[in-house]
């Protein structure tokens, strides 16, 4: 018995001092370690990583994400927005925005604009399925892009369907109207490339944006963190089981964005989701030919920048499997986790970097740093 007790009071010595192989802790102190990271014994299926820096990302914007979608009332027209001199203070430059409404022949296009004085440039941000457009993490883009006098537009999707369906390409189009519009009326002198960022489905649609713009002749860039690539297996795994409890928590959450945001029931799937692409009137895309699953590989390589994160909880790692298979040089995102933004803060100057125009000799000359998912 007091071998026993011995033993108890070693053990909670131990503890006390913060010996973690005893106790699990899944949240590191080491600068040189992820933020999160779950460790002996939560190894395997029973790691929080991928789950604790997806939520991460939307932070205090997670209840936003599972409401109905924001209504456009106020918004202004685009030269309203670029004419007025909005109050910033030290550090703030890019990061207020405000809501616009621009004319295009696909019908009125919401978004939100960061301005700039004298811009150079223009950076599109497209974000995931209910993340908010002006939220922080296109705060955080916008801020950086101002640095380099590039003004940003996010925009807004289009989720008035009900049942809710998507239109992708069709985002990704009238998102170039409206540049061409935000141009025109912001006066931007420098280049007439358009950069574009997006993450998950924004990413998708930034792939699809990009895609778009070169059929028009235009210099264009694009960079995707965790983009929806291949839908069919992105909702095979939305809809499938035993899983992770990072899958198995990320389901969770992306179920109650189908109910609590647009009202379906708990019997709607993700496929039957998928289903409904383009289905209504004016619907654009067609998911045999657009899904970059099946184009992205014979794109020109050096215009598109594609950021996986290991042990994505939502979309699955197969979907990538494409990738690999035509050694598309993708790269990996440095975090486990689905946008792993919130745990790898370096991914918004990387991404941004990666949308950079650079000059012909260079891109002849071009190696990615980190050519596969295996390479991080």
């Amino acid at each position: 018995m007091r071998s026993w007790l011995r033993l108890a009071v070693a053990s909670l010595a131990l503890l006390g001092s913060g010996c973690s192989w005893l106790w699990p802790t899944v949240v590191r102190t080491s600068p040189r370690e992820p933020l999160f990271h779950s460790g002996f014994p939560l190894v395997g299926s029973a790691r929080l990583d991928g789950a604790l820096c997806s939520l991460a990302t939307v932070g205090p914007e997670a209840t936003l994400l599972v409401a109905p979608p924001e209504r456009m009332e106020g918004a202004v027209s685009v030269e309203e927005a670029c004419r007025e001199e909005l109050p910033v203070g030290p550090g703030q430059r890019g990061r207020v925005a405000r809501l616009v409404q621009v004319g295009t022949e696909l019908g009125p296009a919401y978004g939100y604009l960061f301005t700039v004085p004298a811009p150079a440039g223009m950076l599109i941000a497209f974000t995931g399925l209910g993340m908010p457009p002006a939220g922080w993490v296109n705060a955080r883009f916008a801020e950086l892009a101002a640095r380099h006098g590039l003004l940003t537009f996010a925009p807004v999707r289009d989720e008035s369907a009900r049942p809710i369906s998507f239109d992708p390409l069709r985002e990704a189009r009238r998102a170039l109207e409206a540049a061409a519009r935000i141009r025109a009326a912001c006066q931007a002198d420098g280049p007439t490339d358009l950069r574009f960022v997006g993450v998950s489905m924004g990413g998708l649609e930034a792939l699809l944006a990009n895609r778009e713009a070169h059929r028009r002749g235009m210099a264009s860039r694009a960079a995707a963190l965790d983009p929806l690539l291949d839908p069919a297996r992105a909702a095979d795994h939305l809809d499938s089981f035993w899983h992770s409890v990072a899958a198995d928590s990320m389901q969770a959450y992306f179920r109650r964005i189908l109910s609590g945001r647009y009202g379906e029931p708990d019997s709607t799937s993700f496929t039957d989701v998928l289903s409904r692409a383009a289905s209504g009137p004016g619907a654009a895309t067609d998911l045999a030919v657009d899904a970059p699953s099946a184009w992205l590989c014979a794109a020109r390589r050096g215009d598109y920048a594609v950021f996986i994160s290991a042990d994505d909880p939502v979309l699955g790692d197969s979907q990538a499997d494409f990738l690999r298979a035509c050694e598309f040089p993708y790269r990996h995102s440095g975090a486990s986790g689905h946008v792993p933004l919130g745990c790898r803060l370096e991914l918004f100057d990387e991404m941004l970097d990666a949308v950079r125009p650079r000059p012909t000799q260079e891109l002849r000359g071009q190696v990615p740093a980190l050519s596969n998912l295996e390479a991080g």
